[in-house]
Parts: structure tokens; C-alpha cells; sequence
């Protein structure tokens, strides 16, 4: 059955295909060297495998592969100023960030420097009044509560004026962070940055990757210096599943040591008696012991994201720090209300932004740029994303206030958005970001001036090129697909940096199409084949799209795994379909 009853004028954008290149003998000889059949080797070698034992190393993704944690530059002097910390009794201030990444990494530390002796604050800065990162104002308050020492995670590298405020306030600062280095280091008596280490630098972990490894050399070194008696500290493996969360909500590579610290974090993460993850997991509907990249993401990250895009991000900090089930059941009901709110505003600016966006913007124009009173600062990245992925432009939104312009932007296509607003940073009292995504604050006054500048940019680019692209690794029939699905399981996880496979089927027969009977109507089942050579897909999001189902279709699957009574079950899920002459 082939139904278009429920298209519409505003389907799903399409998105340009592109095969992967696969090195047919280099296919062959991985197949015959693991024993696999060839469309697995075909696979490995789209993905850029090369030897067998590669692959296998990759699979088993063990701890022990991690360079030595003490290989990062000044993770010595790192650990032996915390040493004295701990014998002289200093207070230590654990300064972190407002999103999953840094909330974990403040977890992480904080608790892990209790475990060691410390004693300790936290703090986590405010999105509203305090922006992003260390302040000179925060260095001081520090001060003044008789902190001696601040160590930060997932910020700090760029913070040069505060960490100049906390030397003289008499404070000492340890920096560990992962974003890119600036110029001009801040005079801190350690950095600690993967990106200042040939052995990190190519994948370098997040941030609460970053403060693991600081965790890994305290304990050794206090077991050495004789801080520890055997048998105390903290249990290293009970702090993956932060780490786990938080470097797949920063969107990091799965590759490296990251894929090794993610797989091993969600499998501590599943099983994990810590009552303020289990209560996360418990409101986010994750139950079983196998938590994927896409819970991570998609259920669990927001809800830690959800209190600091609204205003204080402490709820979510206290529930990751929570040590006693009725608390941690009570925070993390706060943070799903406050996801219930986030997921209204965000409904709410988008609509308005969408609306804005027809009346406003020419449909010549290649940007997006719109500026609204008072819009919600922690709710702009995700509207501008959903916006430039309606538009197929790239989008940057901004909330004005008192005559500032604070802004969040998104790109589409292949258009480096990094690259553009660093040819305006003469406009700008602050920005920061990468191709993808970036923020930046001006005065309100320059916003006309910035939107003609951006466009003025994107025109300039020759090979513009706004649709979302599809990277598929390979052909396969729909008789592969069962054995394909199985074999490919044994990589996971997928996610950003090593995504889930992508396989096109040619010329398929299409024996149904329908909207699913869940989803409110907005996902659609497909049946692939005829006879008893069938296979069931759904396509999430894509019933608009019905009206364009023909008998045959070029589909486009990723494989999805879910787990059923404590089975794993591979299968395939629809991303995308077009008419064979479309090719």
C-alpha cells in the first residue's frame, strides 16, 4: 500500500548522496584476513581500515591502549601543586561549565578530589549573568572564601584576564580544558590541553575526559607519596560513565581514546549504582543495562542541558553529585520540568524565528540573520539550528539587550561558519566556535552591518552549497542486510566521528509506505521487497514525504541497534529515499 494522504508543503529537505570510495582489494584482503564476508570488508575499507590488525584493536577498544595520562604537558606539575594542596588542608575550587560536558567534568573532579582528601568547592558559572567562563569578579569572591587553589574543567584556556585576577587575588589556577589554544597562554602554574601533545592533539578527549586523566595521575601519585593507604581513593571505573556523557553530549570523536573511554563508560554507565545516574536514566526512560550514544545524546544530555540554558545550571550538578535516591529522584524530576520548559521555549522562539524568517528574509539571500528583545539566550543555538535546517541556510540568532547583541549561529551545507565571522571579528566584542556552530556578541547597533557582512561572505564562496550531505559507506542488496546488520554491531558505539553505518540499496520494490501508527503520524513505515525476501523500515520524521513513494526507490539505511529483554537486536532504520532517475 502506497499512500500519499498525509504530504504536505513543507517535507523533509533533501539531502545530496555521496558513496564513500572503497578500495576494492584492500576490501577483499580485510575480508579474508578476519574471516568476514566481503560487503564487511567493503565497509572497513570505506571507513578507511587498512590492516586487520587495526580493526581488531579498534574493536576491543581496551584501556590499556590509552597513551599514559602523565604524557599530557604539565599533568606533573598539575598533580604535584593538588599533592600539596592536600597536605597543607588548602580549600580547592572546581570551576566549571553550564553544559553536559562541563557539569560532568565538575562532577567528576569534585567528587574525586573528596575521595583524595580535598576539601572543595564547586562552582558553575550563571548563563544569564555570568556568560561563559572564568570572570575576574568570580576570582575575587574566591578569594575571599579562602580558596588558594582553582582548578578548571572544560574552560580556561582562553581566560587570561581572570586567571591574571586570581594571581593576584594569591589564588594558584590549574587549567584543564580542551578547547584550542589561543596565542597567548593565561599564567597559570599548569596546563593541561590535548591540544598541546603530538599523542592527544589528532583526537583530544572532552573536557571530563581531560579531568579523568587528571583523577588517573592523582591516585597513582598520592598511592606513591603515601596520601592514600591501599584499598582508598576513588574506584577510577565509577567515574566513566561521566566521562562517557559527557563526551558524547560534546559531540567529540568516537575515535582514539574517546571511543575507548565512551565504550567502556556506557558500559559501567548501564549498570552503575550511582543513585543520581540511575534517577537521570530512570526520568529519561532508559531501562536495561545498554545505554547507547543516542540515549546519551538525545535523552540524557538535554535534561543536564536543560537547567543551564534556562538560568542556573546547579540542579543538574547536584543531581550528578547526589548521594542519596530521594534527593537524586527529586532533582532530576526539576530537570525534566525544566526540559519540559526548554522544549516549549524552544518551540515557541523557532515558530517566531520561522515566522520572522518568511516575512524578512529574501528567498535570494543565502543567510539567515534575526535578532529578537530579550529572546532566551540558552535557546538560541538549538532555534538557529532548527532554523537553518528548515531554510537550508546558515542562520545566526541573536537576543538584543541593552544595546548588546548576544548571538548563537548554525551552518548548513558546506559552508565554514568559523571561517566567515573570523572575517568580521572586527565587529564583535567576543566570539568563538568552529565550521559548524559559533557564538559572538556585538552592539546592537552593528547587527545590520554583521548580517550584510555574512551574506556578503557566503556569496562570496564558489562552491556554496546549502543541502545537508549524506556520506553512505556502501551498496549492499536487501539479502545483506541481515547479515550486514549483525557483523557491523561489533563496532559500536557509533556516533560523532565514527557514525553508525549507512548502506543505499538501488532500485528497491516498495510493497508499502504508510505513516506509523505512533509518532503522531509524522514517522512513516516502509516495506522493502516482495515476497518473502521483506524488510520493515521506519523513517523518522518522514510521513511528509509519502506523496513522493514510487514501486521502486533508491533507500538510504543506517543501522539502528535496540535492545529487547536483554537481547540486542541490529536492524535498519530509513534516512532517506529517492527516484532512481534522481541519481
Amino acid at each position: 500500500m502506497l499512500s500519499g494522504k498525509f504530504c504536505n508543503d513543507s517535507p523533509v529537505p533533501p539531502m545530496i548522496w555521496r558513496l564513500r570510495n572503497i578500495d576494492r582489494g584492500r576490501a577483499a584482503a580485510l575480508a579474508q584476513a578476519l574471516g568476514q564476508p566481503l560487503k564487511l570488508g567493503e565497509f572497513l575499507a570505506a571507513r578507511g581500515f587498512r590492516e586487520a590488525e587495526e580493526v581488531k584493536t579498534f574493536i576491543r577498544a581496551d584501556l590499556k591502549s590509552l597513551p599514559p595520562p602523565a604524557s599530557l604537558t604539565d599533568m606533573d606539575k598539575a598533580a604535584e601543586r593538588l599533592a600539596r594542596a592536600r597536605r597543607e588542608d588548602e580549600l580547592v575550587a572546581v570551576c566549571g561549565d553550564y553544559d553536559a560536558d562541563g557539569l560532568t567534568a565538575a562532577a567528576l573532579l569534585t567528587r574525586g578530589l573528596g575521595e583524595l582528601g580535598h576539601r572543595t568547592l564547586t562552582r558553575i558559572p550563571h548563563r544569564l549573568t555570568d556568560g561563559y567562563g572564568l570572570k575576574p569578579s568570580v576570582m575575587q569572591g574566591l578569594a575571599e572564601k579562602g580558596v588558594t587553589l582553582v582548578v578548571t574543567v572544560d574552560n580556561g584556556i582562553s581566560d587570561s584576564e581572570a586567571v591574571e585576577a586570581a594571581v593576584q587575588s594569591g589564588i594558584d589556577v590549574i587549567i584543564t580544558d580542551h578547547h584550542h589554544l589561543p596565542p597567548e597562554l593565561p599564567p597559570a602554574v599548569a596546563i593541561v590541553d590535548p591540544h598541546r601533545d603530538p599523542l592527544w592533539r589528532d583526537h583530544p578527549p572532552a573536557g571530563v575526559g581531560v579531568a579523568f586523566l587528571l583523577l588517573c595521575v592523582l591516585k597513582r601519585l598520592y598511592q606513591q607519596n603515601g596520601l592514600l593507604a591501599a584499598g582508598e581513593g576513588p574506584s577510577l571505573m565509577d567515574y566513566l560513565p561521566l566521562v562517557a556523557i559527557g563526551t558524547v553530549a560534546d559531540l567529540a570523536p568516537l575515535v582514539g581514546p574517546n571511543r575507548v573511554l565512551v565504550r567502556h563508560g556506557l558500559a559501567f554507565l548501564g549498570t552503575s549504582k550511582q543513585p543520581g545516574l540511575n534517577a537521570l536514566k530512570k526520568i529519561a526512560r532508559i531501562s536495561g543495562e545498554r545505554v547507547s550514544p543516542r540515549d546519551v545524546g538525545f535523552r540524557l544530555a538535554p535534561r543536564l542541558n536543560a537547567a543551564g540554558r534556562l538560568g542556573s545550571a546547579d540542579p543538574a550538578l547536584e543531581l550528578l553529585l547526589a548521594d542519596d535516591e530521594r534527593q537524586a529522584q527529586r532533582l532530576a524530576t526539576k530537570l525534566e520540568e525544566l526540559n519540559r520548559e526548554r522544549y516549549q521555549g524552544q518551540n515557541r522562539l523557532c515558530a517566531e524565528a520561522l515566522e520572522r524568517l518568511e516575512e524578512e528574509i529574501s528567498p535570494d539571500r543565502r543567510t539567515v540573520v534575526l535578532g529578537g528583545e530579550n529572546w532566551p539566550r540558552g535557546l538560541l543555538g538549538l532555534a538557529a539550528s532548527r532554523v537553518a535546517e528548515s531554510a537550508q541556510k546558515p542562520t545566526v540568532l541573536f537576543s538584543l539587550e541593552n544595546g548588546l547583541a548576544v548571538g548563537s549561529g548554525r551552518s548548513a551545507g558546506n559552508f565554514n561558519l568559523y571561517k566567515a565571522l573570523n572575517a568580521l571579528r572586527h565587529l564583535f566584542i567576543s566570539f568563538g566556535g568552529h565550521s559548524q556552530a559559533a557564538g559572538m556578541t556585538l552592539e546592537s547597533h552593528l547587527l545590520d552591518e554583521f548580517a550584510a557582512g555574512l551574506e556578503n561572505e557566503a556569496q562570496g564562496e564558489p562552491d556554496f552549497q546549502p543541502e545537508a550531505e549524506l556520506l553512505i559507506d556502501m551498496e549492499a542488496g536487501l539479502g545483506d542486510l541481515g547479515g550486514l546488520a549483525r557483523s557491523l554491531a561489533v563496532l559500536e558505539p557509533f556516533g560523532q566521528g565514527h557514525p553508525a553505518p549507512v548502506l543505499m540499496v538501488r532500485s528497491a520494490k516498495i510493497a508499502e509506505a504508510r505513516p506509523t501508527d505512533s509518532g503522531g503520524e509524522s514517522h512513516m513505515k516502509m516495506v522493502l521487497g516482495e515476497g518473502l525476501n521483506r524488510q520493515s523500515v521506519v523513517g523518522f520524521g518522514l510521513a511528509s514525504r509519502l506523496c513522493e513513494v514510487q514501486r521502486e526507490m533508491d533507500v538510504a539505511l543506517t543501522l539502528d541497534i535496540s535492545e529487547f529483554r536483554g537481547q540486542l537486536n541490529p536492524a535498519w532504520r530509513l534516512l532517506d529515499f529517492r527516484a532512481p532517475e534522481d541519481r
